[in-house]
């Protein structure tokens, strides 16, 4: 059974909640997404290794990723996940979602379904049948079993004077995150000219934000791992961190082992992933499933200039892969434009993956 260290990012001092400002690609600063890619975070990573340690490899890069470009990464990460209270929820993997023929669901709910507590995500892998009627959340993003949504906290936590179906309701119609837009005026130096623009941020509620799944291979690697986590706290994750989005504290949660014993000869994805050449057969499988991402973006070199980076297409989070025993290991990019960038620009495609019975459907 894998069992996965989890990483609570929880609001920082004096703060009631955590907000973020997580631009997705191509549209503009009034829209944000509620988590934030494997890919991503890793580069953010990367970005504090190097303010936090001058010492550099032979092409330039903070030592801290050498070791991730190894064979054997000593860890790997998932995607951020929106949490409730201790529980962390997961990918919607993409595969059939069995329902008794009682089941009232529509197709059309089914498709705005995105994350999974971790029994019903356990139950989907297994090809087993869900409940005839989940817990949904958010507008039907989040499906919770009643066994995962007992071991709430408050507020989403039964009350003594609540019936169930009362209890059910409620936990329905509050929301775990709203995406507003901010107003701003920008000033033209020369012209002292106003222009108006709006910058979306998302805002969890009070008990409510964002989990990191991590498996660490070597136990040495955690200590300075947590160090970067605590010191990206400070420095603020996503856009728009001067307007005061993105810092965060952390801890540790429960250990997440999920009931998926081995042999497996699938595997789920719960980051981004790019397939290394030895791995383009598990990605050609016709019995795989997966999304394809585009990525890619703008980065700032260390001489200040600000450079394209190459794009690269990555199967996205809730990917299903063919596979034998060995999971999907993936690799690290250098996405740099050309040579006039004295330094690697690292696009991380590490998956961090778990395996599926070999008896699932």
């Amino acid at each position: 059974m894998p069992t996965l260290s989890v990483y609570h990012l929880i609001p920082p001092a004096g703060a009631a909640n955590l907000s973020f400002h997580f631009g997705r690609q191509g549209i503009g600063l009034e829209e944000t997404g509620e988590t934030l890619a494997s890919d991503s975070f890793f580069a953010a990573l990367v970005v504090q290794a190097a303010l936090n340690d001058p010492r550099r490899t032979a092409d330039g890069a903070p030592v801290w990723v050498e070791p991730f470009l190894a064979d054997q990464p000593p860890l790997r990460h998932s995607s951020l996940l929106p949490r409730i209270g201790d529980l962390p929820l997961l990918p919607r993997p993409l595969l059939p979602i069995h329902l008794p023929p009682t089941a009232e669901l529509a197709g059309k709910q089914l498709k705005k379904l995105r994350y999974l507590s971790p029994s019903l995500f356990v139950a989907v892998c297994k090809g087993e049948t869900l409940p005839a009627d989940p817990i949904s959340l958010q507008q039907g993003k989040i499906w919770l079993s009643e066994e995962d949504a007992r071991r709430l906290p408050a507020p989403w936590k039964q009350t003594a004077t609540e019936s169930s179906d009362a209890w059910r309701a409620r936990l329905t119609a509050t929301p775990l995150w709203h995406v507003e837009a901010t107003p701003h005026v920008t000033l033209d130096r020369l012209s002292a000219a106003s222009a108006y623009y709006e910058v979306g941020r998302i805002s969890f509620a009070v008990g409510a934000g964002l989990s990191l799944l991590v498996a660490f291979a070597d136990a040495q690697a955690r200590p300075s791992f947590e160090h970067l986590l605590t010191l990206l706290g400070e420095s603020g994750l996503g856009g728009k961190r001067t307007n005061g989005y993105g810092a965060f504290a952390w801890q540790h949660g429960t250990a997440l082992t999920l009931d998926l014993p081995s042999p497996h000869k699938r595997a789920v994805l719960l980051s981004r992933y790019i397939p290394t050449p030895a791995e383009l057969p598990l990605v050609r499988n016709e019995r795989s499933t997966y999304q394809l991402t585009r990525v890619s973006g703008w980065f700032l070199a260390a001489d200040g200039s600000t450079y394209r980076r190459q794009a690269v297409m990555m199967l996205t989070e809730g990917a299903v892969l063919v596979c034998d025993e060995r999971l999907p290991g993936g690799q690290i990019l250098d996405v740099r434009p050309d040579a006039s960038v004295s330094h690697p620009v690292y696009r991380s495609g590490l998956a961090l993956a778990v395996g599926l019975p070999a008896d699932s459907k």
